[in-house]
């Protein structure tokens, strides 16, 4: 398990407490799922988090203010839709920013 190209470190300490959190709940916790891991419409959306109790799934997406800005809004809309198509499927956006307003966001990608 590691983060993903175009997600930060800032992002991937979210997933993970995020993993943490929902796990304490007693959902089951899959940290970046593989396509095949999840239903075939979703295949391509490349989630960070899904947490599954016997009745109910949340797909999550961890971004960053500036990765809400880099990669545009689109993308979640589209990735939204599909999820909440699913019966028993919610999508959640979570929005994570350095506790430090002038603390620069490292970023993984080039």
């Amino acid at each position: 398990m590691g983060f993903r190209s175009h997600q930060s470190s800032l992002e991937h300490r979210r997933v993970l407490t995020l993993a943490r959190e929902y796990r304490s709940e007693g959902y089951d916790v899959t940290v970046y799922p593989e396509a095949a891991d999840l239903p075939d419409t979703l295949s391509k959306c490349p989630l960070d988090l899904v947490a599954r109790t016997d009745d109910q799934v949340i797909a999550v997406e961890v971004r960053t203010r500036q990765s809400l800005t880099r990669n545009g809004s689109e993308d979640l809309r589209r990735m939204a839709a599909k999820i909440t198509e699913i019966p028993g499927w919610q999508f959640e956006l979570v929005v994570t920013n350095p506790r430090n307003p002038k603390e620069p966001e490292i970023s993984t990608t080039p």
